[in-house]
């Protein structure tokens, strides 16, 4: 018992290489991006920093020179050259000025201080005083609002008399250090761009080899076993895996082929001596006593099981070789079902079609035909006297058909519906019933192969459903046999049935 390949996928194997493109993407613009953040932000209090430190350098230095020109001014109490200096120094870089003296009272301004920071400022005029120069307090940031100061102290013989304040403004800074972040920003983006274009092609070169590798598995596991991968294309680990890959197909078909050959040519050689032998069996009922005529009808009846044995082993060999094509499923319904009428009634069975009409299906040729005589030829065979049989086909959605063959006889458990489609299996209390023990087994082989499934259930109230499961195939004109039938002919059923029928 078996489902077709493909049957319980989530998805088209394309949506799939698109998640996994998605997901290898969203792996590697993670690591990028943080990479790339821990980069900007790193650039950006480089920045800071250093646009900071050269501004107080350049504020201490200006300090430095004034408190030079400070301390005789002090020291005579002739400040005009020294306010003059500081109001020019104020008027063109915005800079405001201060000379304290020893005692800490102002003794000259370039122009008011803002009154919003007065504690600081006192701070930094009593560390000038005790002889500490002013010392960076660090970046400047885009959203701090406070200004820069700096106190320089006024020495004279080794004395301190007095301080030189600075506060200078700190918007022109905080709007550098802004439009530079701001660049890093855009380049950063920029280039989160391209590693995405990057990531993308990546993703591609990486994926690909596993689409193609995924689908020449599929296509192996519908039994073409010629699909082969391309070896020159991804990484190198996938080129060698790839490699590797049709090694094993190389060998898997190699097995396969001899099988079939070895099947088909013991199937071929063993059917010309077994009808020698019944024909010979058959000429030798003018010299059988009486008493010996029920032992010939046994040997020709055993000559017979042997024929049926080496037509499904053929059919078995060659069953996957055949391209699908696409078939009228409902139209193989009213042949199989005009085949098997008569056989049915002369069992005391009914047997019933149901099926909606054109059924387009993709399978091979007489494939469906010779399912179909399999599993009507069981369900007569073993359901018992005055059974009927039901086959209806419907399409269950836009990729798979189902057709039922449905009986009301005893029906099988678990067990027994597991174990159907292994080759030989029969129930003990089945054992003397005609039929090859391979029917089912060729029937399921031949509609892997087809890329659909064979699966037995449970009917209602009893019985056994026998579910065929084979790809939808959009409506298409149908090319006919010579004889007027739709890709299958019409034997009548003790030919075919007798080739593939088998037992439970």
């Amino acid at each position: 018992m078996t489902g077709p390949p493909g049957a319980s996928d989530t998805g088209p194997a394309w949506w799939t290489e698109v998640l996994v493109s998605q997901r290898l993407r969203l792996t590697y613009l993670s690591l990028f991006g943080v990479a790339l953040l821990v980069l900007v932000v790193a650039l950006s209090v480089v920045v800071a920093s250093d646009h900071s430190r050269r501004m107080f350098i350049d504020r201490q230095n200006d300090a430095e020179r004034y408190a030079e020109l400070a301390a005789p001014a002090l020291a005579t109490g002739q400040t005009y050259a020294l306010r003059t200096d500081l109001d020019e120094y104020d008027r063109l870089y915005r800079v405001h000025a201060v000379l304290v003296s020893q005692d800490g009272v102002g003794v000259l301004s370039s122009s008011g201080l803002p009154d919003d920071d007065t504690d600081r400022y006192r701070a930094a005029i009593d560390a000038a005083l005790s002889g500490e120069r002013s010392a960076p307090a660090g970046p400047v940031w885009p959203w701090q609002s406070g200004p820069m100061v700096v106190a320089e102290p006024v020495g004279s013989g080794g004395e301190v008399i007095g301080v030189l304040l600075t506060v200078s403004p700190t918007g022109p800074l905080r709007r550098t250090i802004l439009l530079w972040w701001g660049l890093f920003a855009a380049g950063g983006l920029l280039v989160l761009v391209a590693g995405s274009v990057a990531a993308r092609g990546l993703a591609r070169w990486l994926v690909r080899p596993l689409r193609a590798l995924s689908a020449a598995t599929e296509e192996i596991a519908q039994g073409r076993l010629r699909r082969r991968v391309a070896t020159s294309t991804g990484p190198p680990e996938l080129r060698e895996f790839a490699t590797s890959f049709n090694t094993m197909s190389d060998r898997l078909g190699d097995l396969v082929d001899r099988q079939r050959t070895f099947v088909s040519y013991a199937s071929h050689q063993l059917r010309t001596p077994l009808a020698t032998v019944r024909l010979r069996v058959e000429t030798l009922a003018a010299f059988v006593r009486p008493e010996g005529g029920e032992e010939q009808v046994l040997a020709l009846d055993e000559v017979d099981r042997l024929s049926r044995i080496c037509d499904a082993l053929l059919a078995f060999a060659v069953g996957d070789t055949t391209a699908p094509e696409i078939v009228d499923a409902a139209a193989v319904l009213d042949d199989r079902l005009r085949s098997w009428q008569g056989v049915a009634s002369r069992g005391g069975a009914g047997l019933t079609v149901t099926a909606p009409a054109p059924l387009p299906v993709l399978a091979a040729r007489d494939t469906l035909d010779q399912v179909l005589d399999a599993l009507i030829d069981n369900a007569l065979k073993f359901a018992g006297d005055d059974a009927h049989v039901e086959v209806r086909a419907e399409r269950v959605d836009e990729r798979w058909v189902e057709i039922h063959v449905v009986d009301d006889g005893p029906g099988m458990s678990d067990e027994q519906r597991a174990h159907a489609a292994e080759p030989r299996w029969r129930e003990p209390t089945d054992r003397n019933i005609a039929g090859s023990g391979l029917g089912l087994t060729v029937a399921s082989a031949l509609l892997t192969a087809s890329g659909g499934g064979l699966d037995l259930r449970a009917a209602h109230p009893r019985g056994v459903d026998a579910v065929v499961r084979m790809l939808a195939a959009p409506p298409a004109p149908l090319t006919p046999d010579p004889d007027g039938k739709p890709h299958g002919d019409a034997d009548p059923a003790g030919t075919r049935a007798a080739d593939v029928a088998g037992a439970r």
